[in-house]
């Protein structure tokens, strides 16, 4: 018991100090890898709150908390998304205590960290003297220098076809704000489960694409929501907030149907054709305009089932020749 309360000791003052040690390097570089430190702070937080308890993984994260602070001179990226990170660590924790399988695993991290980058961009930073409209004015000079470099004029283009580009550039800067926190949610868990396994701490298993299922009311709801874009663009909404919600909501409709038909690719690919043709159409769709249509309507018919039952039958067939 007491050699195990040493050992315990031992490995968390050495995470401390590993921490502590990149938070200097970091800090005599002019700041060069805090996004390499933070992204190492909830990784070393999950493993040490794997191999022992919570409630240890708690005291080991009000350690980075104190030593992320003081060492790191108040940073702001520091003060931010630490928390944020130690947050989802707990939670991430958590569910592996619980015995969580990956998929409720990677929900966690991806919920709390876009939740993390929502309360960072609209209510952190202006709160530090960086508001929402100073930046959004910055994106959009950069886009229309950048469209003076080539000969265009991207605010008549966008008119041209019904489109405010002030309201585009709001409803990117959202997304792109909500895509930045999943994609940091995504690479901790996938970060994590390797970790985990290579130390041979925790075997999360590994993951079928083919097991990943897609959600038929999801679909249902993201097409709805991209068909009420293209059924409302030409009619004029007085509220401002309803007419920005339905373009959030029909983007984000869109890239979800773009994900269910990325993955139906993939699978059609293998099972059907015996080939990688994923990033194939992708980059087609990029120049094809047909193409991406055609990959958004697989992606509603993945999602809501016609498609999914498609491959299934065809595993199926596969198995019993």
């Amino acid at each position: 018991m007491y050699m195990n309360e040493t050992k315990k000791l031992t490995q968390g003052a050495m995470m401390l100090a590993i921490v502590g040690a990149l938070i200097l390097i970091d800090r005599m570089t002019a700041y060069w890898f805090t996004e390499l430190v933070v992204l190492i702070m909830p990784i070393v937080i999950i493993m040490y709150s794997s191999m022992h308890t919570l409630k240890d993984g708690l005291l080991l994260s009000v350690g980075l908390l104190i030593i992320s602070f003081l060492l790191g001179n108040f940073q702001i990226i520091y003060l931010i998304y630490v928390p944020v990170g130690i947050i989802t660590a707990m939670i991430y924790s958590y569910g592996i205590k619980k015995n969580k399988d990956k998929r409720t695993l990677l929900l966690y991290a991806v919920v709390t960290y876009m939740l993390g980058e929502i309360l960072a961009t609209f209510v952190i930073y202006p709160l530090l003297g960086f508001p929402v409209s100073s930046m959004l004015s910055q994106y959009l000079e950069a886009i229309n220098q950048t469209g003076s470099m080539v000969g265009f004029d991207y605010k008549q283009m966008f008119a041209s076809i019904g489109f405010d580009l002030n309201s585009i550039i709001v409803v990117i800067f959202v997304l792109s704000t909500l895509i930045m926190g999943a994609m940091e949610g995504v690479l901790i868990h996938i970060l994590s489960v390797f970790l985990l396994k290579r130390f041979k701490i925790k075997d999360l298993g590994n993951t079928n694409i083919f097991e990943i299922k897609p959600n038929p009311y999801l679909a249902y709801a993201s097409m709805f929501a991209a068909c009420l874009f293209f059924v409302t663009r030409n009619v004029k909404i007085e509220n401002e907030a309803l007419s920005y919600g339905i373009l959030i909501a029909s983007m984000l409709g869109i890239m979800v149907l773009l994900y269910y038909g990325y993955l139906f690719v993939i699978l059609f690919g293998v099972i059907v054709l015996h080939r990688n043709i994923g990033a194939f159409v992708v980059l087609l769709a990029f120049f094809v305009p047909v193409v991406f249509l055609l990959l958004i309507i697989c992606g509603f018919l993945y999602g809501a089932g016609p498609l999914r039952k498609y491959l299934e039958e065809k595993v199926r067939a596969q198995q019993q020749q």
